[in-house]
């Protein structure tokens, strides 16, 4: 039987899977990796709708993967933690790995 705390990892963990199987949420991060943007930034940087942009930015948030701060007017995100850099470059090595 899975004990309680077990449970919450398994689900925290297939819910930041599931938050990095969309395209634009994963290619928000890697734009996040290089330096923190504004929602403009990410929007102009993808070609996509500010609403959609928006959208999976609070999906990002949610999972714990990206932060946001406030600048004046703007919204400022980076990424919540160094860690989630060596998460991608470990995804980028599986993907070549794998996906020949």
């Amino acid at each position: 039987m899975v004990k309680e705390e077990e449970r919450m990892t398994e689900e925290d963990e297939i819910r930041v899977l599931k938050c990095l199987g969309n395209e634009i949420r994963y290619r928000i991060l890697k734009l996040l990796e290089e330096e923190e943007r504004s929602v403009s930034e990410i929007t102009e940087e993808l070609e996509e709708r500010q609403t959609l942009i928006s959208h999976h930015l609070r999906s990002l948030q949610d999972c714990g993967l990206i932060e946001k701060r406030r600048e004046g007017r703007k919204r400022i995100y980076r990424l919540a933690d160094p860690q989630i850099s060596k998460f991608l470059a470990k995804v980028s090595d599986l993907a070549k790995d794998f996906c020949q």
